[in-house]
């Protein structure tokens, strides 16, 4: 007996958590996932297709192509070139009516930057309008499953220290330790007042419902600049203007081509078969919330832990859209950065139950006072967030 006692203190010593700084949850993530990947590719794609653009400008030389009369010079066939690229524009067709605008052509690396900056707008405003309370909330949430797992440890271990003749003599000095170690769920009543408030989840719906409507607005521009702008990359200039408007040398218009309208059409289509591929992401997660309603599974092993004995009574019964929601997708998704779960998982706190036999009458008892607990509890909770 002894030299298992000895064993189950240095097993409990090993399972103990050190104690944490105030920079341990440092690296929280605030952003999921999904969201994550949909802003990295929406704003990367554009802004990688920018180099690629300027790099065949670089490496070709001239977007524009004239061709003027034989007896122009070289220099005058650069002018020429210039002129007609600072005077593309709407261009007449034979009967007279507008064609495409040619000037898209001029400008698409300046609208990719554009439709770039739009894509990281969403990210901006969660990230300076949720992400600072997030990431306190989170903080605190694991912060205190953390707590609480080590004063489920410190709790067995001085049980199973403790003689069997003491907890003969003394049955209730257990229970007594429990109640004074696990009387205020603290995690639990906090997650449970978020049901009631949906601020967090307004600006979380926001953000996905801005990155639909953009990704929706560049589907459109790059079908239009595909299949109704990219086929015209000829144009007639007129070269009479100011000072030359007399001068009999100068023919009255030139054919020119826009060399670079291909690459842009290749672009384009690469680029909007990708942001269609996004559509359904950002789609999903903006229902993920509401989809997800047995998402507090994950923290069943907590379900183990005395003064987390309720946690089924955190999933929702219906589909909800409310802040709870949220919190548990991102307490989801920071599961690395708890050690107290990976504990858990390792050892399971039922073997912990298991390696005593006086742990499943204090672990019964605890469940029932937190329980009778768990109603004032909320009720203070629920009046202090009202006063404040």
């Amino acid at each position: 007996m002894a030299i298992a006692r000895v064993a189950t203190e240095y097993v409990f010593s090993d399972f103990l958590l050190k104690e944490q700084s105030d920079s341990v949850y440092k690296g929280v993530r605030l952003e999921l996932a999904t969201d994550k990947l949909v802003c990295f590719i929406a704003v990367g794609l554009p802004l990688l297709f920018i180099s690629l653009a300027f790099a065949q400008e670089v490496s070709v030389g001239s977007q524009i192509t004239c061709f003027p009369p034989t007896n122009f010079t070289l220099r005058q066939a650069a002018y020429v070139d210039s002129f007609c690229w600072a005077e593309v524009e709407h261009h007449p067709t034979e009967n007279g009516a507008d064609s495409a605008p040619l000037h898209l052509h001029k400008f698409f690396p300046y609208i990719l930057l554009l439709v770039a900056i739009l894509m990281y707008i969403p990210a901006l405003f969660w990230r300076f309008t949720a992400a600072p309370s997030l990431s306190s909330d989170l903080s605190f949430i694991m912060e205190e499953l953390d707590r609480c797992y080590n004063r489920a440890i410190r709790l067995a271990k001085s049980l199973t220290s403790k003689q069997d003749k003491d907890i003969a003599e003394d049955p209730h000095s257990g229970l007594e330790m429990t109640e004074a170690c696990f009387k205020y769920p603290l995690v639990e009543q906090y997650l449970k007042t978020k049901r009631s408030s949906w601020a967090l989840a307004a600006k979380y719906l926001l953000c996905r419902v801005l990155t639909f409507l953009t990704l929706l607005l560049a589907c459109f521009y790059l079908t239009y600049y595909i299949f109704w702008v990219s086929p015209s990359d000829q144009f007639s200039c007129n070269l009479r203007r100011g000072i030359l408007v007399n001068e009999s040398v100068v023919p009255d218009a030139v054919q020119c081509k826009l060399v670079a309208v291909g690459v842009f059409r290749l672009l384009s289509c690469m680029n909007l078969v990708v942001y269609l591929l996004l559509v359904p992401a950002v789609v999903y997660a903006a229902f993920q919330p509401a989809c997800q309603h047995q998402r507090a599974q994950f923290l069943r092993p907590y379900h183990l832990l005395p003064a987390f004995g309720h946690v089924l009574d955190l999933q929702p019964t219906t589909r909800r859209y409310d802040d709870l929601s949220i919190y548990l997708l991102f307490l989801e998704e920071n599961l690395s950065e708890l050690k107290s779960y990976k504990c858990l998982q390792v050892c399971g706190c039922v073997l912990l139950c298991h390696a005593h036999p006086g742990l499943h009458v204090i672990h019964n008892h605890v469940e029932k006072v937190t329980h009778d607990v768990s109603e004032s509890t909320n009720s203070v909770f629920t009046s202090r967030m009202c006063k404040d």
